[in-house]
């Protein structure tokens, strides 16, 4: 296939990745008011930040192609997000509990950016490569805090507060 004929692909999975996004901010934005520590909520308001920024590139890539993000797949992200916010807030274990949804959630994301920079290269979409990049150093490093954070999201879960 030429370049041309995968920009209708490319444009699927930015729309893609903005849905997933949003999934990501509402369920971050949950999780900053049952963090149970504020490490955490500091961790995950951190990434609330960096999740605006990465709608806002997926936004301008969507319009360098003339396209814009799918209303289908962002409302789908975010009731989904609703949905297993619930969950994880019913569990009575939530710090440690949401520590681990978030933790495979970016793995997911690194996944879905991986395999959109894939199909930048082959859209020939430079700039979206370029982003992709940029987006995976975010998500490689919120998963790498993630897993530094197990011990105490599970203290919190356990005991209500850290072990000295």
């Amino acid at each position: 296939m030429t370049p041309e004929e995968h920009k209708e692909d490319l444009v699927r999975y930015l729309q893609d990745a903005h849905g997933m996004e949003q999934q990501s901010l509402q369920t971050l934005q949950a999780a900053v008011k049952v963090a149970g520590d504020p490490q955490l909520e500091s961790l995950y308001q951190g990434h609330i930040m960096e999740t605006q920024t990465h709608l806002e590139l997926l936004k301008e890539r969507l319009e360098a192609h003339g396209a814009s993000r799918s209303l289908t797949k962002d409302l789908g992200g975010r009731l989904t997000a609703v949905v297993h916010g619930l969950g994880v807030v019913a569990d009575s274990d939530t710090p440690a509990t949401l520590v681990a949804v978030a933790y495979s959630f970016e793995h997911f994301e690194i996944a879905m950016y991986e395999l959109l920079k894939r199909v930048a290269a082959r859209a020939g979409d430079s700039d979206a490569v370029e982003m992709a990049d940029k987006i995976l150093v975010n998500e490689r490093q919120a998963a790498e805090k993630l897993a530094a954070s197990y011990d105490l999201a599970l203290d919190r879960s356990l005991h209500g507060s850290v072990k000295a």
